[in-house]
């Protein structure tokens, strides 16, 4: 995943909302979006490759996501980054107690930041930074280090405050997730595009979660080619488990 906005507590309307580009190798093998087999309360996308996610929701709200962080030194035989997400929606734990473990652990991992939201609490978990609860309101978060500012994660920050009170803000939001920045350089555009196209890396898919007031979720899911075509879409809706 490399650019995620989270808004909690930001909208009337929406009190948890997402929208996120996953950014990936094309040739690594992915399952699109669906509640999965072994963990039935679980709603995400599935890396094939190792088994967890990039981002997901459960039936009673519970969400995590991921994003690595650009290391050209990355050791190798790292533990992956989705198990991250995949666990904390499966263990229980509150977000505060998951992200301090994560925290301890994190050299287990390359470099990454991590989101979790236990249906009260946003926070974030990093082994690049110290972890923390995040206040009521948007964050958004990509490929770079806690506390750097890339111009696509301003705009796309921008774009989200603008559709906070949308009535019908799925089609707005995954326009906002499209935005390309054609005319830079590919290293430019990396910190640039909200949307990457690469003919072995780009965005593989965008996702719009949103946690309505009455406690009904909508899960979108978008998924692209190496060309950025659309080639599929998921659409869940359902009542939060109470």
């Amino acid at each position: 995943m490399c650019l995620i906005v989270v808004g909690v507590g930001a909208s009337a309307r929406h009190p948890l909302l997402v929208a996120a580009n996953r950014d990936e190798q094309h040739a690594r093998p992915t399952l699109a979006a669906a509640w999965w087999q072994d963990a039935p309360q679980v709603l995400g996308g599935r890396d094939l490759a190792a088994g967890g996610t990039w981002l997901a929701i459960d039936d009673r709200g519970r969400f995590a996501a991921v994003t690595n962080i650009r290391d050209p030194q990355r050791p190798l035989a790292l533990s992956s980054r989705g198990a991250l997400v995949a666990d904390f929606l499966t263990d229980g734990h509150s977000a505060a107690q998951y992200a301090a473990r994560v925290v301890q652990g994190g050299a287990a991992f390359g470099a990454f930041n991590l989101l979790l939201f236990d249906g009260r609490e946003l926070h974030f978990a990093s082994n690049r930074a110290p972890a923390a609860r995040l206040a009521i309101g948007l964050h958004v978060f990509s490929n770079a280090p806690p506390g750097t500012e890339w111009p696509k994660t301003a705009t796309a920050l921008h774009g989200a405050a603008a559709l906070l009170e949308n009535a019908a803000p799925v089609e707005p939001l995954f326009e906002l997730l499209a935005r390309r920045a054609d005319g830079y350089e590919p290293e430019r555009r990396v910190e640039r595009a909200h949307f990457v196209v690469g003919p072995t890396y780009g965005t593989r898919c965008s996702t719009v979660v949103l946690v309505a007031a009455d406690g009904h979720v909508t899960f979108a899911e978008r998924t692209f080619d190496a060309t950025g075509a659309l080639t599929g879409e998921v659409r869940e809706t359902f009542a939060l488990r109470r």
